[in-house]
């Protein structure tokens, strides 16, 4: 965001938060909005402002949810608009923004995240934006000591909406990521792991650990997350008896890993494993 406007910024700090999750189109746009309040001869300021931040919003959600992905998901119901014809609400665009494919139940009580409680605040802001775009005597020429009251209210939803779409999405991932180590030892446990059977004669996975936990996609579909981590083993040379003899061998160790989990958007805790590697190379050195 340019560094214009610095009085409506220094008035506004929440302005500076919105802009921080705007694409550069979506930023110089919203730095236009705000340079309306400056013109404050032009008793058309807030009308323009509120024009050009319900547009802004429009723009956001449209970015965000996209209408096929929106139509997709387990929780859409189709709704007509004024003309009796099928149209995503704005609602259904910020709950698909926020939280995509994920059940609404989810999202609600597990995630414990008030997406409906954003929706509503923001459909109030878009009923109030748009009381001021269509001009008529009643709105013209607001009266200044109201124009701080109305742009504050209005910037602070509008980061709601932003900051609801975040939360949802850090929610995710700190409630999943222990899921995510049960599926991985799961994984470890269950099935061979080259990279760590060509070390010894035998071996046994002690558990694992995930240092790193990243939502890398989620969709109407499905989530996909990236991770990185370690795991704990113990390798045994030579069989038990040989071990019981004295003449067998075991250690303990621990290697990186890194991989893949996906699971459906629509059973989010039934994560699966993918892309498994775990890097043994440190064995050689």
């Amino acid at each position: 965001m340019e560094a214009r406007g610095a009085a409506i910024l220094a008035a506004f700090p929440q302005a500076v938060k919105i802009a921080k999750g705007l694409n550069r189109f979506e930023q110089e746009l919203f730095t236009a909005c705000l340079q309306s309040l400056e013109q404050t001869s032009n008793p058309l300021r807030f009308n323009n402002f509120a024009t050009a931040l319900r547009e802004l919003s429009r723009i956001v959600l449209q970015d965000r949810a996209p209408d096929e992905e929106v139509k997709a998901c387990c929780w859409y119901e189709e709704e007509l608009n004024q003309q009796g014809k099928p149209a995503i609400t704005r609602a259904q665009r910020l709950r698909y923004a926020a939280q995509a494919g994920l059940p609404i139940d989810f999202v609600q009580e597990t995630l414990v995240v008030d997406v409906k409680g954003a929706i509503d605040d923001f459909k109030g802001l878009v009923d109030q934006l748009s009381r001021f775009t269509h001009i008529s005597e009643d709105v013209f020429g607001v009266d200044e000591s109201d124009v701080d009251d109305l742009v504050g209210q209005a910037l602070d939803t509008f980061e709601l909406m932003l900051s609801t779409i975040d939360e949802c999405r850090s929610e995710v991932e700190k409630t999943l990521v222990e899921h995510a180590n049960d599926a991985l030892d799961y994984e470890m446990i269950n099935n061979t792991v080259q990279a760590i059977d060509e070390l010894a004669t035998h071996h046994t996975i002690e558990g694992s650990n995930i240092d790193d936990f990243e939502l890398q996609y989620l969709g109407h579909d499905k989530i996909i997350f990236r991770a990185s981590g370690s795991v704990d083993c113990q390798l045994q040379y030579g069989s038990d008896m040989d071990y019981e003899r004295g003449d067998g061998v075991r250690c303990d160790d621990n290697y990186p890993l890194t991989c893949e989990f996906e699971a459906p958007a629509s059973s989010p805790l039934d994560l699966q494993v993918k892309n498994l590697h775990v890097d043994n190379s440190s064995f050689y050195e």
